[in-house]
């Protein structure tokens, strides 16, 4: 299963969401990869790929390690940088398109990466806001199914606590298709202040039934994760999260 992690808006704790996913799903002993496609890199910088990702380095045709696998639970998180180097990549993808060779080693290696494992989760961290149709997404997941033809392919939103971003969200994902394909799996609240979680439980309700999403979440604010500077391996886990997981693992399952 692939799961898209999305979002209208930056900043709203779609990376929190993807790193925690992995490691519960990991926890239960799947092989999990998490593809970091967001321009910002912060589940790799947790990961501890300190290089360019993968688009960049082979572009400007340096080394770089820009994958790291880490034993979580009786499963793995293998953790891949694909951008996480800022607004470059629109730079980067033009000089693949000028230079097939560079695309073709690009490719190459990210197959490679898709194939060292049987991964039984894929989750894509992505920048806000992204399109089947932009560079951004297209050419990785064109590639994806050739290396994984019918895997099952959801969206997850992710959203603040704010009225207007929740709506952002919910066109945002009648926009793209998701709704229309009824591909959405999830839609998250999250950082909902002490206290506030009863008066959004009909909120989480009726976006999850204008979406015809599969599963719902409400996040509360974590102090502890607003501030988290530590390992991959050190983030911490709310228990929303795992019990997101547990529903997302039972679809697997079906």
């Amino acid at each position: 299963m692939r799961i898209s992690v999305l979002s209208s808006k930056g900043g709203v704790g779609k990376s929190t969401v993807a790193i925690s996913l992995s490691k519960v799903l990991a926890m239960m002993g799947f092989p999990v990869l998490l593809v970091d496609r967001d321009l910002v890199g912060y589940a790799s910088y947790t990961a501890g790929i300190k290089g360019p990702g993968l688009v960049s380095s082979v572009s400007d045709g340096i080394e770089s390690t820009v994958y790291r696998d880490i034993a979580v639970g009786k499963g793995s998180v293998t953790v891949l940088k694909y951008f996480g180097d800022g607004p470059r990549y629109k730079t980067d993808i033009d000089k693949f398109h000028m230079d097939s060779k560079l695309g073709d080693k690009g490719w190459a290696i990210y197959t490679r990466i898709l194939r060292m494992k049987e991964y039984s989760f894929v989750i894509v961290d992505n920048a806000q806001l992204v399109r089947p149709e932009d560079d951004i997404v297209k050419h990785e997941l064109e590639k994806f199914k050739e290396v994984y033809p019918g895997f099952p392919i959801w969206q997850l939103f992710v959203s603040d606590s704010l009225n207007r971003t929740i709506e952002d969200n919910i066109a945002y994902a009648e926009s793209i298709g998701s709704v229309r394909d009824g591909t959405v799996l999830g839609f998250i609240i999250n950082m909902i202040r002490p206290g506030e979680a009863e008066r959004f439980r009909g909120v989480l309700d009726n976006a999850m039934k204008r979406l015809n999403a599969r599963f719902g979440a409400l996040l509360p604010f974590s102090e502890d994760l607003f501030q988290f500077t530590g390992t991959f391996e050190e983030f911490p886990v709310l228990p929303e999260i795992k019990d997101f997981a547990l529903k997302v693992a039972s679809l697997r399952a079906r």
